[in-house]
């Protein structure tokens, strides 16, 4: 008997192994298998799978690595790796968007790919070809084939059976991943554009358009303006103005957003009790002036929400000099500060110095999404140069947006947000927040600011707080990693961590920000706007080697900005 078995498990790893081998490099220009390759039926290419499956698969995308224990990818019956639609976006560095839910579409620079959901069929630039494997939608979760990526975008695809291994490798990783020219309009990724009226609120305006282009065109949404601006923890009325550090503390603290038909915009009032439609778990801040971070990030993402001066704010016809009306065209150069936000839908690098008001060096523009109605510019956009004086100075893009299903409860002290900063004149320091369990829960993400580029992270579970001599006794990390830009990042952990109602534990942060004195992100109240700052509802702590800490409401007056987000444990766990 035992031999019979041996003797048939190596005939399937000898067929397993020619036909890997066989299929081992996806050549150009091909999506259809040749000929040869359907003389093996249905049934041999299922257990080939399904020995491939059995054990983890690592598919190595030139730096990056997915894994089939953590990203979900998988063999398919044809012999095909499926790669989840959303690990697609950041894996090959390209724009992923959903279409009336019967097609996906895939592009990296001037490539474009259409899949048919429901058909087996493709379209790459245009040419409609014929698919070996569907997009497959398993458990919720849509999944598609890598050999059309591969073929289309320049990567070399191979598979060792022995290590269950995937190598993707570009043929030029110097490509450029955007176009040269870009527009929300064309794409069908920008909402209905909106009037703020006279109120100053074009900073939540700019938001949540922003965040509404960033679901586009899957999720259509409508946020309430009203709700953001007169529902968050700040003292600020709709005339006085704000800022997106106080959409950012709004939208990450689960208050809003909610829909517009809920609270509509104009009545000064608001309505209490709604509950966010949507989590947002990451903002990233852009840098001043990154341009090109700035169109990938609209390629990728959503709309950048930006801001310029705008030389008299109660004209929205763009009355100024520094506004052309015929082109719909807007430069300014000078020392004033920017005093209007607006959305960055797109870019146009050859657009024309001569449609500009102004001597300026050289061609290219951003297109930009305002709040002034359907009336200003062309329908509510207009074009502001890449010369600008203002421009692409302050950024923010929404780059994670959950359903509100994500996460049974959050954990927080950092109503307002990212106020401050504080530190040891060094670049790294610790952060840690004590909480009690409401229930028993499992902790399953941790979320900080990164108050700088570059910034990396490591992440403790002190799960039995007892007082601050608890922070000293820690375990190694449960997470690290290293984010690119500034912003507010949530990490999920690879094992969550369980909790029982009463219990009190702490999460702890090391975190190191190059060239920053002051890495950790904290709330204080420093001015009218931001006096409602609780400072006795948590205990934050901070510490410079993680030894010795100090209690940073009694010693800084400030809360540290760190969330938990934890699940409900289930009758069986």
């Amino acid at each position: 008997m035992k031999k019979n078995v041996l003797i048939y498990t190596s005939l399937i790893l000898l067929i397993i192994g020619f036909i890997v081998t066989y299929h081992a490099v996806v050549p150009k220009g091909h999506i259809q298998k040749n000929k040869k390759a359907q003389v093996y039926t249905s049934e041999w290419n299922g257990a080939i799978s399904s020995v491939i499956n059995q054990a983890t698969i690592v598919a190595n995308i030139d730096s990056k690595q997915l894994k089939s224990t953590t990203n979900g990818i998988f063999m398919s019956d044809t012999l095909t790796l499926m790669i989840p639609i959303r690990q697609i976006r950041d894996t090959f560095d390209c724009s992923v968007r959903e279409y009336n839910d019967d097609c996906i579409l895939i592009e990296k620079g001037s490539n474009k790919i259409k899949l048919y959901i429901r058909a087996r069929k493709c379209e790459i630039n245009g040419e409609i070809r014929e698919t070996i494997t569907n997009v497959e939608e398993l458990n919720g979760t849509t999944y598609v084939p890598v050999d059309v990526i591969c073929q289309t975008f320049g990567y070399q695809y191979n598979f060792d059976m022995k290590l269950n291994q995937a190598s993707i490798i570009s043929d030029n990783l110097e490509a450029r991943s955007i176009p040269y020219k870009y527009n929300y309009e064309d794409e069908g990724r920008v909402p209905p554009v909106s009037n703020q009226g006279s109120l100053g609120t074009c900073w939540a305006f700019a938001s949540l358009t922003a965040l509404e282009s960033s679901l586009m065109p899957e999720e259509p949404y409508s946020f309430s303006v009203d709700h953001m601006s007169l529902s968050n923890s700040f003292n600020l009325g709709q005339e006085s103005g704000g800022d997106y550090a106080m959409s950012m503390a709004y939208l990450l603290a689960w208050q809003g957003p909610v829909l517009e038909k809920d609270d509509p915009y104009g009545d000064g009032v608001t309505t209490e009790g709604l509950e966010a439609v949507k989590h947002v778990q990451e903002i990233q801040i852009i840098e001043s002036k990154d341009f090109e971070t700035i169109k990938k990030m609209i390629f990728k993402y959503g709309g950048v929400q930006s801001s310029f001066y705008a030389s008299s704010l109660n004209s929205h016809t763009g009355n100024t000099k520094y506004y052309n009306a015929q082109t719909n065209s807007y430069c300014y150069i000078g020392n004033q500060k920017p005093n209007h936000d607006i959305v960055i839908i797109g870019w146009d690098d050859n657009y024309p110095k001569e449609n500009f008001n102004a001597d300026i060096e050289g061609d290219g523009a951003f297109i930009c999404r305002n709040s002034w109605g359907s009336d200003f510019g062309n329908n509510g956009n207009f074009y502001i140069s890449y010369y600008d004086t203002n421009i692409g100075v302050h950024n923010v893009v929404y780059t994670r947006v959950d359903d509100n299903d994500n996460y049974d409860r959050i954990y927080q002290t950092d109503l307002c947000g990212y106020v401050g900063q504080l530190g040891y004149g060094e670049e790294s320091a610790y952060l840690a927040n004590a909480y009690t369990a409401k229930e028993d829960e499992k902790i399953m993400a941790v979320g900080f600011y990164a108050t700088g580029i570059d910034t990396e992270y490591s992440i403790y579970i002190c799960e039995n707080f007892q007082d601050i001599s608890s922070l000293s006794k820690r375990s190694e990390p449960v997470m690290t990693g290293k984010v690119k830009n500034s912003g507010f990042y949530t990490v999920d952990l690879d094992n969550s961590v369980t909790v029982k109602e009463g219990q009190k534990y702490a999460v702890i942060i090391r975190i190191k920000t190059p060239n920053s004195g002051r890495p950790v992100a904290v709330e204080y109240a420093y001015n009218e706007q931001t006096s409602s700052v609780i400072l006795d509802d948590g205990e934050g702590y901070v510490s410079l080697k993680g030894i010795t800490w100090e209690n940073t409401e009694e010693k800084n007056g400030c809360n540290v900005c760190l969330k938990v987000y934890t699940d409900k444990l289930t009758a069986n766990q």
